[in-house]
């Protein structure tokens, strides 16, 4: 049953590991700085979901927790959030937020990985349910808090910005809803059960999935014409 439990958070672990792939190659292809920390994030969510799937299938642990917690309650938005810091701020200004999300993402990692763990109350936890912050000591939820807030505000405001200044409005629309789905996925919970949340960073996840690709379509598009025209 816990097996058949983990298919939707494994799942979205492949898909997320897909797109990071996807995101890199492009980042190989035509370069920017916001495509590498975007394949960064997606892989960190990848983590986060798969560390998810294991805990639901064969008991969640210490090892799996800091794994979960780190990588999708700490760094996940917080680097996504870094590389759309180079869309939203003046390139000087956006390097200055990368070198704090850098110091951020030791910070919280360190954090992470000494604190006390409740194993007792993560191992009470049973079907879809992701073990509460408390499980957690130390100062590791103040990162988590800071990190996602900070992270979802860049992510927000470089999908606006370039609404705003009319750059790809149909892929940056696509990025804020899938945004916006990803970080309300969570007060799901509330109308549903615990598959709600999965369900809900799946659907948030494709959806940003749907506007990177369809950025990076715009972009190749327009280089081409470019190089034709030349």
């Amino acid at each position: 049953m816990l097996a058949n439990s983990a298919i939707l958070p494994l799942v979205t672990a492949l898909v997320a590991a897909a797109l990071a792939a996807r995101m890199a190659g492009s980042a190989a292809r035509a370069f920017s700085p916001a495509k590498p920390l975007w394949a960064l994030g997606l892989l960190l969510f990848a983590a986060a979901s798969a560390a998810s799937a294991y805990g639901i299938a064969d008991g969640w642990g210490a090892v799996s927790f800091r794994i979960y917690y780190l990588t999708g309650a700490c760094l996940c938005v917080a680097v996504l959030g870094a590389g759309s810091a180079f869309l939203a701020l003046p390139r000087t200004v956006a390097l200055v937020v990368f070198g704090m999300a850098l110091t951020a993402v030791v910070g919280a990692t360190v954090t992470v990985l000494i604190a006390p763990i409740d194993v007792g109350l993560i191992a009470s936890v049973g079907g879809l349910k992701a073990p509460p912050n408390s499980a957690i000591a130390g100062h590791a939820s103040i990162w988590a808090i800071a990190m996602n807030s900070v992270g979802t505000i860049l992510l927000i405001a470089g999908a606006l910005t370039s609404i705003a200044r009319r750059r790809r409005v149909g892929p940056n629309v696509a990025l804020l809803v899938g945004v916006i789905v990803v970080a309300l996925a969570g007060t799901l919970t509330r109308f549903g059960g615990a598959e709600s949340l999965y369900l809900g960073q799946m659907i948030g996840l494709i959806v940003l999935g749907v506007g990177m690709e369809w950025s990076n379509r715009v972009g190749y598009a327009a280089r081409n014409s470019s190089t034709v025209a030349v």
